[in-house]
């Protein structure tokens, strides 16, 4: 099993992702292009570029928001094809474009480097205790020989080949938008026909019209008024993903009716100056349209 570890992004997954591994026992090297980034990481060795870095590692993870972030360090001046040695594996941990990480495979693989994609659900907390939900897609015998290193980050599911992991995570997170955005009018709706809002989220959740939005976003977070901008998946993120379902869809000919409209109302929620907040503010377009809150009186 390769102890060699390289992590591109050092964001809150990514860093969180590095303490992880290196407690369980993995030489971790680490790049990003903030320095204090790499400095908070005193147990990583630092690398002066993803070339440098992939120069290190044998498997190189990559943390990273955006698809072209992903092709740059992987294929650009001094990324991780200008490093790798033949026989090492690139993932991609990012949710992107399918077609990216196929392109990365595509040119990787001339070298004799082989490529995975596994995107995460879950939050910087879940990386450092190791139970992210991994959706990898890539050949099995990649897949395989990340598979300790990959295992000690979360739960892993290979649903296919290369750019399959994205897929999913991509309708994964047009299903989540959808439903957070389906809630908000539900419970609107309910507060303004006179329900207490905690007795009404606590009867969704326990009824047939349940789903993980309301039980973690609306109930953990919705009913607090906490839509705070931290570490947790913001309004930008969020179109973000919808704008890679709807790429999708239109590439493939399957009409997003629901995913257009949902996106529709996060584009909205960004024009109310909240892209930073924590995706479920949503909410509070249709609140302030009929002028009520779905808050806890407890809270």
């Amino acid at each position: 099993m390769s102890k060699k570890v390289g992590i591109i992004g050092l964001g809150a997954m990514g860093s969180g992702a590095a303490r992880r591994l290196v407690e369980k026992g993995f030489d971790v090297a680490v790049f990003d292009v903030r320095a204090e980034q790499i400095e908070a990481l005193s147990a990583c060795a630092p690398a002066s570029s993803p070339a440098d870095l992939a120069a290190k590692s044998d498997i190189i993870l990559a943390f990273l928001p955006y698809s072209h972030q992903v092709e740059k360090v992987a294929l650009g001046a001094n990324g991780v094809i200008e490093g790798a040695r033949p026989g090492s594996i690139f993932v991609n941990m990012s949710t992107s474009a399918p077609s990216t990480t196929q392109r990365i495979a595509e040119v990787l693989g001339e070298k004799q480097i082989a490529v995975v994609g596994a995107p995460m659900n879950g939050g910087p907390h879940l990386a450092l205790s190791g139970e992210l939900a991994l959706v990898v897609g890539g050949e099995d015998d990649a897949v395989e020989t990340c598979r300790p290193v990959l295992s000690c980050l979360g739960e892993i599911r290979h649903v296919g080949g290369v750019g399959a992991g994205e897929v999913v995570k991509i309708i994964n997170n047009l299903l989540l938008a959808i439903c957070t955005t389906a809630n908000a009018e539900a419970l609107v709706l309910g507060v303004k026909a006179g329900i207490d809002p905690d007795k009404l989220v606590d009867a969704i959740v326990h009824g047939v019209g349940s789903n993980h939005a309301m039980r973690k976003q609306y109930q953990q977070h919705v009913l607090k008024g906490d839509f705070g901008e931290n570490d947790l998946f913001s309004v930008d993120f969020m179109r973000k993903d919808l704008a890679l379902a709807l790429d999708l869809g239109k590439e493939l000919k399957v009409p997003l009716m629901y995913g257009a409209m949902a996106d529709q109302m996060y584009q909205a929620t960004q024009a109310k100056g909240r892209s930073a907040n924590y995706h479920p503010v949503v909410v509070t377009l249709l609140e302030e349209l009929v002028g009520v809150e779905v808050r806890s009186k407890n809270k």
